[in-house]
């Protein structure tokens, strides 16, 4: 295979993933905002309203 024909397959698989990327669009610069976690200097035990980060 010569450098040509690698280059050109490069460039297809390049081009074919940046189409797939933009047809699939990305959604994580829509999605709502992650909840706040407590600072450092939370006090401990954390409130009953705030979401422990293993839930």
């Amino acid at each position: 295979m010569d450098t040509r024909s690698m280059l050109r397959c490069i460039c297809a698989g390049l081009l074919a993933c940046t189409f797939i990327v933009i047809l699939a669009g990305c959604d994580t610069l829509d999605a709502p905002r992650a909840l706040e976690w407590p600072g450092p200097h939370a006090p401990y035990p954390f409130p009953d309203d705030i979401p422990h980060r293993t839930e």
